[in-house]
C-alpha cells in the first residue's frame, strides 16, 4: 500500500512538472504582454526583421551606408516627417515672404569666389529632437538661422515652439512650409522663453523678438547651395526620407528615392570627394542618437536632397 502511495505521489509530481513546463510558455507570455501593454516587443521584432532586410539589400547592391537600430525608430515616418510641398506659397506671396523688404539690396554683390571642394561648418548649434511632432518645417528653419547668426559670432538657441504654436498658416505637429517669413516679420523668439514640448500648444505671449532677418532668399544648384553655406552659415531643404533614411546610422547615404519630398533639414557643409562625385553634411532634427550623432552625409540630388533650398541673411 505504501509503495503504490509513493508511486501515486511520483506519478502526480511528474504530471505536476509536465503542466508546468507546458503552460510556461504561454504564461511568459502573458506575463509581457501585461508588462508591455502598447506592443513595444513586437515593434522590436518587426524592426529586427525589416534592419536585417535593408541590411541585406545594403549588401547586395553595394550602397555605402550602414542602418541600425536608433531612437528615432520608435515613431512612424509620418510622424517624424510632416513636410508639405504642397504649402508653398504662391509666386503672389513672395512679398510678404520677404517681408515687405528687398532682398537683393541686402547681398554682398561682390562676385563670390568658386567653392572648395570641401567645407564643412566647425562650429554649428546643437542638434536638437522633435520627437513624434511632425514639427521638422520649424526645426529646419530654426536651425538655419542659427547657423546664419553663428556666422555673425551669435550663438542663439531659438524658439521653435514658438513657430509651431504662433504661427498664423495653421501649421503645427501636422505639417507645415518653411518658415523664413517670420524670422522676417516679427522676427525669432529664444528657446527659453517658449520650450519645446512637441505639441501643438497655444501661442505664448510676451516673447522678445530677439533677432529680425534681413532677407530670404532660394537656391536650387549645388554651386550656389555650396555658396550659400559658406557665406551665410546654412540652408534649410528638403528631402524624402524613407526607413532607409530613418534606420541610417553612418557612412554616405546613396539610398535614391524619387517620392515627393516629406522631410525638412538643414545643410551646414559639404565634401566632393565622397560618394558618387560629392555629399552634403546634413544636420537632422531627430536627436544625437540618430546617424553620426545627429549628423548625415548624403549624396548630392539623392533622394530629392536639396529641394526648396532657401537661406536667411542677418
Amino acid at each position: 500500500m505504501r509503495r503504490l502511495t509513493k508511486i501515486s505521489l511520483v506519478l502526480c509530481f511528474v504530471a505536476a512538472v509536465i503542466l508546468v513546463l507546458t503552460l510556461l510558455p504561454s504564461l511568459s507570455l502573458q506575463a509581457r504582454e501585461q508588462s508591455d501593454p502598447f506592443g513595444a516587443i513586437a515593434k522590436r521584432e518587426e524592426l529586427r526583421i525589416r534592419i536585417a532586410e535593408m541590411r541585406a539589400e545594403i549588401a547586395a547592391n553595394g550602397h555605402k551606408f550602414t542602418v541600425d537600430f536608433n531612437p528615432a525608430m520608435q515613431y512612424t515616418l509620418e510622424q517624424l516627417c510632416n513636410f508639405k510641398p504642397e504649402l508653398k506659397p504662391a509666386d503672389s506671396d513672395l512679398v510678404y515672404l520677404y517681408g515687405g523688404r528687398d532682398p537683393i539690396s541686402r547681398v554682398n554683390k561682390k562676385p563670390p569666389s568658386p567653392p572648395s571642394d570641401t567645407y564643412y561648418m566647425s562650429d554649428y548649434t546643437s542638434v536638437k529632437d522633435q520627437r513624434s511632432c511632425g514639427s521638422c518645417w520649424a526645426f529646419s528653419t530654426a536651425g538655419m538661422f542659427e547657423c546664419v547668426l553663428l556666422k555673425h559670432g551669435i550663438n542663439a538657441n531659438l524658439s521653435e515652439q514658438w513657430l509651431v504654436s504662433c504661427n498664423t498658416d495653421g501649421w503645427g505637429c501636422n505639417g507645415g512650409w518653411f518658415a523664413n517669413k517670420y524670422y522676417l516679420n516679427p522676427g525669432a523668439v529664444l528657446e527659453n522663453c517658449f520650450r519645446y514640448k512637441a505639441l501643438d500648444l497655444p501661442c505664448k505671449e510676451g516673447c522678445e523678438f530677439v533677432y529680425i532677418a534681413n532677407s530670404s532668399h532660394n537656391v536650387s544648384n549645388v554651386s550656389a547651395i555650396k555658396a550659400a553655406i559658406r557665406d551665410y552659415g546654412g540652408v534649410s531643404c528638403a528631402v524624402t526620407a524613407t526607413y532607409y533614411f530613418q534606420a541610417y546610422s553612418g557612412g554616405v547615404f546613396d539610398y535614391d528615392s524619387h517620392s515627393p519630398t516629406n522631410h525638412a533639414v538643414v545643410l551646414v557643409g559639404w565634401d566632393d570627394n565622397l560618394g558618387s562625385g560629392g555629399a552634403w553634411r546634413l544636420k537632422n532634427s531627430w536627436g544625437n542618437g540618430w546617424g553620426e550623432s545627429g549628423m548625415m552625409w548624403i549624396e548630392y540630388g539623392c533622394s530629392n536632397v536639396g529641394s526648396g533650398g532657401n537661406y536667411l541673411t542677418y
